[in-house]
């Protein structure tokens, strides 16, 4: 009797304690869940100045957001991966420029949950739908310039951007142009990886730094958690980012043509 006792006490507390774990595990993937799915957002400022732009449309289909030029045809497109728990339109200001002044039509997909690496594939969903664009890049800002490289490296596309990230894949034999950009103010890009990971990429790779430009000045929101205060405001660090990116973009087109 006493040994059936214990036996159901135990089992009882083996149900709590499986109980009390399920009830954690829920609570902790509930929460991550929660975490990943609000975003940070871009200024309403900064997206209404692009909207107001007369020279950017702004439009979306099938989960991306579309920015074009509203002067003429386009045949060069850039599909750009946002960083983690970053929405499309916290990057409106800082890719609007590459519309108005190249002509580029610049795609930035809604991930899975925010993060990049869940659809590495998304360019490709983007290349089909829009058989009009000739010449294609690839780009992401921090865990968005990872999922681009990965996708670079399987897929035929003229270039890779990334914004104060890395390449976890090996690029370097491929037959692509690469503009790596970071801010000497940002304490969010793993500078480790960063370094360890230049060998990824091809020879002729373009690397520049902006002074006193920090992390979540790649796009338009606030709130980045472990990064540093900029020395440079938001209009100036996009200013800079634009004279790097344009005329890079614009001389790799020119090349492939």
């Amino acid at each position: 009797m006493a040994d059936s006792g214990l036996r159901r006490l135990t089992n009882r507390r083996w149900k709590v304690g499986v109980g009390i774990l399920l009830t954690v595990i829920l609570i902790v993937v509930g929460g991550v869940a929660v975490y990943f799915s609000l975003p940070h957002h871009g200024t309403s400022a900064s997206v209404q100045s692009v909207a107001n732009d007369p020279h950017v449309s702004i439009s979306k289909a099938d989960g991306v957001t579309v920015l074009s030029p509203t002067n003429g045809t386009s045949t060069v497109g850039l599909v750009f991966y946002p960083g983690a728990r970053v929405a499309p339109d916290a990057y409106y200001a800082s890719l609007a420029p590459l519309v108005r002044r190249s002509n580029v039509t610049v795609f930035v997909p809604k991930m899975p949950f925010n993060v990049a690496l869940l659809d590495v594939g998304a360019a490709g969903e983007v290349r089909s739908r829009y058989p009009g664009i000739r010449t294609w890049f690839v780009g992401g800002h921090s865990l968005g310039g990872v999922a681009a490289c990965r996708y670079a490296s399987s897929h035929d596309v003229r270039g890779l951007v990334q914004f104060a990230s890395y390449c976890d894949t090996n690029v370097s034999e491929r037959p692509i142009d690469v503009l790596s950009v970071t801010g000497s103010r940002d304490t969010v890009l793993n500078r480790e990886a960063y370094r360890e990971s230049r060998n990824h990429l091809p020879r002729n790779a373009t690397f520049r730094e902006i002074d006193g430009m920090n992390h979540t000045e790649f796009g338009s929101y606030r709130g980045q958690r472990g990064d540093s205060q900029a020395t440079i405001s938001y209009d100036v660090a996009h200013r800079r980012l634009a004279d790097i990116l344009v005329p890079w973009l614009s001389k790799s087109v020119t090349a492939a043509a």
